[in-house]
């Protein structure tokens, strides 16, 4: 009890005491609100990276299927993160001739109403394929892309792979 004493006479010396436990308080506020902020991102980032990992698979197993093409890897490369597109209500209203229309976003139990949610934005896709030399081989491979992420062909990049 005597040390506890000693610690709190030793702590009322210090000048201005308040400032720093604000600032401690501070900091440890800001640190937890960006651990939690971080959580979100990196779950929203597995459900990209879920989504983009399929999507790579799935590409993969129709390119190793094209006439003339091999083993093949695939890697996309994306610029954002799902978009949530949500409901609106609109209500039109007409007083003396003169017609308002006013939209309001649709919640359910709190929370908006999503209707779709789109995939990231692709931003590039890179196929390394056996067989890739061959000009006809590197077409079909850049349309089946093309065809299964409705890229633009340059964002397509067709390489062989090593021997």
């Amino acid at each position: 009890m005597g040390k506890l004493r000693q610690f709190v006479t030793k702590i009322k010396t210090i000048k201005n005491i308040e400032l720093y436990v604000a600032l401690i308080l501070g900091l440890a506020v800001v640190a937890i609100i960006f651990m939690s902020s971080s959580k979100t991102d990196k779950e929203k980032n597995t459900v990209d990276d879920t989504y983009i990992g399929q999507m790579e698979h799935k590409i993969c197993s129709v390119v190793e299927k094209v006439a003339g093409c091999g083993k093949a890897s695939v890697a996309i490369s994306y610029a954002s993160n799902e978009e949530k597109v949500y409901a609106y209500e609109t209500e039109i209203t007409s007083s003396n001739g003169v017609v308002k229309q006013t939209e309001s976003l649709v919640s359910f139990k709190g929370e908006p109403l999503v209707t779709t949610v789109l995939p990231p934005k692709i931003l590039g896709v890179v196929v390394v394929a056996e067989g890739a030399d061959d000009p006809i081989v590197r077409f079909r491979i850049v349309n089946v892309v093309v065809t299964l992420l409705n890229v633009r062909e340059k964002d397509v990049q067709v390489l062989t792979y090593k021997s």
